[in-house]
């Protein structure tokens, strides 16, 4: 975007400037397929309507693969080994580049200490919410409303979201961020990652991460003319990236 605007003195003319591109992100949609065969036997003697279950078997492995890949989005958050955006760097960092900033400014959407997750951790990631800039290092209002943690957190994640009372301490004093700045935020439980404790507290309006389906799963059976084996198989293709990531906050707790 363009810087504020500039004080025009009595007959002087308007400043006119060049817009700032940031660099090319690409994102590269991949094909994946699995297959199997049953003998013509195996077929006629599947009794129990087991063996027959091929579509269900594949539909629930192509699920998985689905949510595994989204999931490594995530896994990679802190290190960027796959999956960059716009300023080179990872979805959440330190130190996070305004691209069309004449000062060069920095921001960040992870904390310089990982705070485990907890009330503390949770409102380090509001503090940098509320430190979120454009790219031209002016503020930008975030409104989180999703939190991602992890399963052993479940637990946790009520104590703190559900209860009136800040939990954890001895005091009766108000549990303002689960009852007020994050009153009603919704819960995602991820499962299908490889870290478990790190979290997330994102703005779904800026959210700049996405799952793009290009091809269904597509579903084929077939009989082999030489065997009479049933083959059965399934392939799809999709893409996941992330651009802008403003929105998103999160801790590498260890």
């Amino acid at each position: 975007g363009l810087r504020r605007l500039l004080e025009i003195g009595d007959g002087e003319p308007v400043t006119y400037e060049d817009i700032v591109l940031g660099p090319k992100v690409i994102g590269i949609d991949k094909e994946f397929g699995l297959g199997f065969t049953l003998t013509r036997k195996t077929v006629e003697d599947d009794q129990y309507n087991k063996a027959n279950q091929g579509a269900k078997w594949l539909a629930h492995a192509t699920q998985m693969t689905y949510e595994y890949r989204g999931g490594a989005l995530l896994d990679d958050a802190f290190a960027g080994s796959t999956f960059a955006g716009i300023d080179s760097l990872p979805l959440c960092d330190e130190s996070h580049t305004a691209i069309g900033s004449p000062t060069s400014a920095t921001w960040a959407n992870e904390p310089a200490n990982a705070i485990g997750f907890s009330i503390a951790g949770i409102n380090a990631l509001l503090n940098l919410h509320e430190g979120t800039v454009d790219h031209n290092g002016d503020p930008v209002i975030t409104n989180p409303d999703t939190v991602i943690y992890n399963p052993s957190q479940i637990t946790k994640a009520m104590q703190i979201f559900g209860s009136k009372l800040e939990p954890f301490t001895a005091d009766n004093q108000d549990n303002v961020i689960g009852q007020k700045r994050l009153a009603g935020v919704k819960q995602i439980v991820k499962r299908f990652v490889t870290s478990t404790t790190t979290y997330f507290l994102f703005d779904s309006k800026m959210n700049d991460a996405h799952f793009l389906l290009r091809r269904k799963a597509d579903f084929k059976d077939e009989e082999d003319f030489d065997t009479g084996a049933a083959k059965f198989k399934t392939t799809t293709r999709f893409l996941i990236w992330f651009v802008d990531p403003r929105g998103w906050t999160g801790s590498n707790a260890s």
